[in-house]
């Protein structure tokens, strides 16, 4: 019993941490707006979706791997990405303002509307996790050896 007690509390309760934790964040990461595509050095419109899930390393639920055409502004070279996360089948056709890092990394919008908000339900999140995690691995934890106190002689008061 105590067996399937560790493999409950040190291999089940991480992962599923690990899940819903990924699921808080990404609910608030790939929340994005369009952003204005006229500043912008690149633009993305989405051609097609693919659905995966329902669970991922990005935690629990759907969500869509998007083909864009991502058109650079100052010299309308248009070339072929794929994203991850923050589109969608009813972005198909809507142009997007984003950016990248480097060449081959990628694409992120440039505006996303609630970071902060993912950032700290994420920790509060993590927090919380870490006192149930404590709670439930506690009693799983093997005891170490118990050192044997030496007994205390009684010594008489001295008179």
């Amino acid at each position: 019993m105590k067996a399937l007690h560790r493999i409950f509390a040190f291999l089940l309760v991480p992962a599923l941490g690990y899940l819903l934790g990924a699921t808080i964040f990404n609910h608030f990461w790939d929340e994005v707006e369009p952003g204005d595509p006229a500043k912008a050095k690149l633009v993305a419109v989405a051609k097609s979706c693919e659905r995966h899930g329902p669970v991922a390393p990005r935690g629990f639920g759907f969500y869509y791997r998007c083909q864009t055409e991502v058109r650079s502004q100052p010299s309308g070279n248009v070339t072929k990405w794929t994203v991850t996360g923050w589109l969608e089948p009813s972005d198909i056709g809507k142009e997007y303002a984003v950016h990248t890092a480097r060449r081959g990394t990628e694409l992120t919008p440039d505006v996303r509307s609630q970071v902060f908000l993912g950032w700290l339900s994420t920790f509060v999140f993590a927090i919380a996790f870490l006192f149930v995690f404590v709670k439930i691995a506690g009693p799983a934890m093997p005891e170490g050896r118990r050192k044997r106190r030496m007994p205390t002689r009684y010594e008489p008061p001295a008179t």
